[in-house]
């Protein structure tokens, strides 16, 4: 063989060894996700269990993770000492002062404890308690806020059972679970470690359904504590429509609980539900709804920055006037004499500047989001009003302080809304 033709084979051969190599390194600009091997799934199972046993006062709680390699690595959590107690688990557990850490096995493992759910807002009624034959409580109250340490990217699938004695039924705002419809599925979008967050009750209940605005809305409470379940869905099927046209986010499903005395005799909001006491009106001599407030907390779905809560109070009690206009519960004049008896009461008010806003604060909040309304409406040439704001600040996901309200003003109206000035709202 001569020396050229044995060149040719070699070079032959290299181009057919660097051909496959070529190929399994694609161009950047032309691979795809199908050419990536996707990561293994990082979920975890996180089972919650609550018992009631009224005779004891207690409800026997247990959360249990289910995980086949060590992704949930320590769960920490602050406690009340008068309700939380009686602490075992599966793993490390260190119970030091009001805080618990648990370190769950890397093949799972079961946190266990006594809760008494009864909890007194204030000096007033109670915002949690379990009686001889009904309960009635926030989800928040089963598990305190915890500060969780996982593998990255890791999260939960989570869903909870409730059980209590014979003839005991319980409602939620969460949808049972399809596979095994004894749980109920706890879903939150927006963290990584599901936890049963909002209102609920348990007990001998009676609850009325409805589908309204394609929401499905349920209403429970203890029977036999004068709870107007129909007036309240007839209410609501008078005013969500025109609350989900403001918000479209609105959650698929909304649970109003309500109970007498000794609860608390207020309006309460929490995730996708809600608490009114047994007597509350629907509707108030002023021509508001502690119902409608309440429900557009859930609707707005925001908190506010410190010190700036007259926000959120303003605009949802303006709403409660404006929604009830808009579905005709309302006349004109009526809905007109309610903004005059709030612009009365806001004229004692001397500061808007709070943590907690209430009363005449509220009403000078009211006041604010009226006059935005129309100046809104007269800069944009009626292409914006306060529903666009209003809608905008529900959907960004953050806390509503002034400066944000100022910033979406200044971008709807075409420059700063004059509304808004340090001079009209009184603040230095």
């Amino acid at each position: 063989m001569t020396m050229g033709v044995r060149l040719l084979r070699l070079a032959t051969l290299a181009l057919s060894l660097a051909a496959p190599l070529a190929a399994a390194e694609p161009d950047s600009a032309a691979s795809s996700a199908a050419d990536v091997p996707e990561p293994p799934e990082r979920h975890y199972g996180l089972d919650y269990r609550a018992k009631f046993l009224p005779a004891e006062g207690v409800v026997q709680m247990s959360v249990k993770v289910r995980q086949s390699t060590a992704l949930v690595r320590s769960v920490e959590f602050r406690f009340d000492p008068e309700r939380y107690s009686n602490f075992e688990a599966d793993g490390g557990l260190e119970v030091s002062g009001e805080t618990v850490q648990w370190n769950p096995p890397p093949r799972g493992g079961t946190l266990r404890y006594s809760l008494r759910l009864d909890h007194r807002r204030g000096q007033g009624g109670f915002d949690s308690r379990m009686a001889n034959n009904w309960a009635v409580f926030r989800g928040d109250d089963l598990l305190p806020p915890a500060t969780v340490r996982s593998l990255k990217g890791a999260s939960s699938r989570a869903r909870i059972r409730l059980s209590g004695p014979n003839g005991w039924s319980f409602a939620v705002a969460y949808p049972r679970s399809k596979d095994a419809p004894e749980w109920y599925v706890v879903d939150r979008p927006d963290r990584r470690f599901d936890r049963p967050v909002g209102w609920m009750a348990a007990g001998r209940l009676g609850v009325r359904r409805d589908t309204i605005a394609g929401r499905r809305v349920a209403v429970a409470g203890p029977t036999d504590q004068g709870i107007r379940r129909l007036d309240m869905l007839a209410f609501l099927r008078w005013n969500l429509p025109s609350l989900v046209d403001i918000f479209p986010d609105f959650p698929d499903r909304v649970l109003v609980v309500s109970a007498g005395d000794p609860m608390w005799r207020g309006g309460l909001s929490g995730p996708g539900s809600l608490y009114i006491h047994a007597d509350r009106p629907l509707i108030s001599g002023n021509g508001t709804s502690t119902l409608l407030h309440e429900l557009m907390h859930v609707a707005q779905g925001f908190r506010a920055a410190t010190d700036e809560d007259w926000i959120v109070e303003g605009m949802a009690e303006y709403y409660t006037l404006e929604i009830m206009r808009r579905s005709g519960t309302l006349s004109e004049s009526r809905h007109q004499r309610g903004l005059e008896k709030l612009e009365q009461w806001a004229a004692g008010s001397e500061s808007l500047g709070t943590a907690k806003s209430s009363g005449a604060r509220t009403a000078r909040g009211v006041v604010v989001m009226r006059d935005l309304d129309r100046e809104l409406r007269e800069r944009s040439d009626g292409r914006y009003t306060l529903d666009d704001l209003a809608r905008q600040l529900s959907q960004d996901g953050r806390p509503v302080s002034l400066k944000r309200l100022r910033a979406l003003s200044a971008r709807l109206a075409g420059g700063p809304a004059q509304t808004l000035s340090p001079e009209r709202l009184g603040l230095d």
